[in-house]
Formats: structure tokens, sequence, C-alpha cells
């Protein structure tokens, strides 16, 4: 019988624990059986590392995690060999995923649509092909952001010899995209930020969903955004099976782990928003959940015999402020001018100074309307980069009470 396998991969910092991620919660509320195979894999965590020294060690491990990508080839091949030895014809695959988990997901889906899924007895290639797929998105990019198709040749040509299986992607839903990848430059000493190919753009990708920061500001922590309109094929081979992608991007109030949820359970109602958007959508598609954990994780409902406690979603909670410590200290580093967002920001000589740049939001941008309802209620808070015109998104009712 067909099954729905999903993948589940959180951002740098979250892990298994008390404060946990709209990932994990997504997980937890997932059903787990013989019909539906999950996969989770936890970021960069933090286990063991109570005194302050070992968090300042984890915040630097997990600064360098951002800026160059490491991990990226563990954490996309872990969840790749996952999907090769139990896709079937007929199965559905999911992915889903927070900050840098969501680039991973963005990553494991562009690795599929242009290698397929390798044969079990294969597997032993997947680490080369990953990088001969890595080798030819940078090879392949141009200097003026449009890319050459030659060098993907011999990745196609890889997974013919090896027997890849071509599939599409039910659904990709992500929390915030970050993706800061840098790499040195042959021609001389500086850097330069990579972009892996199809991260953006997917016609293997049926649904994308992503959930946005409206107030996040680290230079570390820039928006990948996902292009808009493209085009889905249910089959790469033939033109005729070509749709359009059901592509929906969502604008929410707080910074990155508001959006994307990580913070103490008592500071989380800002984060349920997305998650309870995130969790609708995919239900919508058909992903299998348990309505009792998600009232009670995401709806802060009890649900005896469970003892630990849930707040509700808040649209007059506290905000927080991530630009903090060595993230504001960071801001004040020169930046080249070929990545300046917000035009307010001076440039001189070819570079302009961050300081906490905000995120450029678009005019006809899909705002949620629990933003609507906090800039009601509270006065202070006029994000600055809020288009002139938008769409607003419903609230989600919700659920009745239990007798």
């Amino acid at each position: 019988m067909p099954k729905d396998i999903v993948i589940c991969c959180d951002g740098t910092g979250n892990e298994i624990g008390a404060n946990i991620s709209n990932v994990l919660k997504l997980f937890r509320v997932a059903d787990k059986d013989d019909r539906q195979r999950i996969y989770y894999h936890p970021g960069l965590g933090t286990i063991g590392l109570q005194n302050s020294w070992g968090r300042f060690k984890q915040e630097v491990r997990g600064l360098f995690g951002l800026a160059f990508g490491a991990g990226l080839d563990e954490d996309t091949l872990g969840a790749y060999r996952f999907l090769c030895r139990l896709w079937e014809p007929g199965d559905r695959v999911w992915m889903f995923g927070f900050s840098r988990g969501a680039y991973t997901v963005r990553t494991l889906a562009a690795f599929v649509h242009v290698m397929g899924l390798l044969p079990v007895d294969q597997l032993d290639l997947a680490s080369y092909a990953f990088g001969t797929y890595k080798k030819a998105s940078a090879d392949a990019q141009k200097s003026d952001g449009t890319f050459d198709p030659a060098p993907l040749k011999e990745v196609w040509h890889f997974s013919q010899i090896a027997g890849g299986r071509n599939i599409d992607i039910e659904f990709v839903g992500v929390w915030d995209t970050v993706a800061s990848i840098i790499v040195p430059r042959q021609d001389n000493f500086l850097f330069d930020i990579q972009t892996l190919l199809f991260t953006r753009t997917n016609s293997s990708v049926k649904r994308f969903r992503q959930a946005i920061s409206i107030d996040e500001r680290r230079r570390m922590f820039r928006l990948n955004r996902w292009i808009e309109p493209q085009k889905f094929r249910s089959d790469p081979f033939n033109p005729a099976t070509e749709v359009e992608q059901d592509i929906r991007q969502v604008w929410f109030a707080g910074v990155h782990s508001d959006v994307g949820g990580g913070y103490p359970e008592d500071q989380s109602g800002p984060s349920k928003f997305p998650l309870i958007w995130m969790l609708e959508q995919a239900k919508a598609a058909g992903l299998h959940m348990d309505q009792a954990l998600i009232d009670h994780l995401a709806w802060g409902m009890p649900l005896p015999p469970h003892k630990h406690d849930y707040v509700p979603p808040s649209a007059t909670a506290p905000l927080h402020n991530s630009l903090t410590g060595a993230w504001e200290i960071l801001e004040w580093i020169p930046k080249s001018d070929k990545w300046k967002e917000w035009p307010e920001r001076k440039s001189f000589l070819g570079f302009y100074l961050p300081m906490g740049e905000p995120r450029p939001i678009p005019e006809g941008a899909i705002i949620h309307a629990s933003v609507v309802e906090r800039m009601e209620k509270d006065p202070t808070y006029k994000p600055i980069n809020l288009p002139t015109t938008y769409e607003v998104e419903p609230m989600t009712p919700p659920p009745a009470p239990t007798a």
C-alpha cells in the first residue's frame, strides 16, 4: 500500500529538549505507523552544554555552521539515504525544515530533482553523487545570476548510469529559510556566497509553503526566498504534465525563532501562529496528524494524562530581540554592496554597514492576520518594512473546547 515519507530537519541550535521548535512539534503531532514513516534530524544542538562557556562555544559553532555550511552534506545525505531505502512507487514525499534545516530540505529536494533516488545497492555512491551536484552548482553559476546547464550533464549522466529513480515531491514546508554558504573564490583572496542549484526553483516540487519572519535583521539570517511563480512537472521528461506550482509564502511577526520556534514554551505564543498555519496547510494536502495533540501542543489545550503545559497562540505576547551579543557586533563589519537589500543603508567604496538591515517585503506580499491584530492592539508595533499593499492570510479559528 502506498505510504507517506516525511523528512523533518531542524535548525542550528535546536534539538529534542524542553524548548522545542515548530519542526519538532510537527514531528510529534504527525502520525507514525506503516502508512506514514518519519525521519527527524536535530540541528547542531546544545545537548549537554549547561554552562555559559559551553553555550558560547555552541554559538560560535552555529555561526560557522551558518556561514560555511558545516554539516550540510551529512545532514542532506542522511535524509537522502533514508528516502532511498524506504521509497516505493506510489509513495508521497514530504519535507519540513526550519532555519538551516529548511535549507537542508530544499537542498535535499534539489538533489533528488537532479539525481533521483539511487537504488539501495548503490547508496555507497551517494556521497560522490552529492559532491558532483555541488561541483556542477558552482561551475554552472554565471556572474549575471543565470546558470549554464552544461555542467549538469555530468550529474544527469551519473544518475542514468547508477539507475536513479525520478520522483516528484508532494510538499515542502519551511519556516524562515536561511542560507549563507561562503566559499573561497579561485580568482582572488575574497569569498563569495554560493547558492546550490534548484534550491530556489524546483519543478519536482508540487506544493511549497514558507513562513517568514518580518522582524529578523541579522546579517547571517538573510531570507532565502522561493521564486514565484514557477512550474511543477509530475513527469520531468513530459512537458504536457507541466502545471502551475502551488506556492504560498506568508509573513509573520517576530524574529527568526518567533517564527520557527525554539524559545521557552512560556515565551512561544507568537510562534504558534506559523506552526498552526503550516499544520493546516499540510493537513489540507493530506498529511496524517493527531488532532488531539495539535490542540494540545499548538493551541494550548489540556490533554490528560500529559502534564506539560503549552501556551496558546498570542498576538500580544512580547517578541524577542535576536540582535544581541556577538550577532550585534557582526552588523558593524562591512558587507559588499551586491548584497544590500535595504536602500537606506549608505555605501562607501562598494561596501556598506548592515547595522540590522530590515528584510524587504515586496508589494502584494501575504501578511498573516495575527500581524494585523498585533498592530491594532499594540501601537508601538510598526514594522518599517511592511509594504503599502498586502494580502491578509486568514487566522485559523481555535478548536472547540472539550467537555
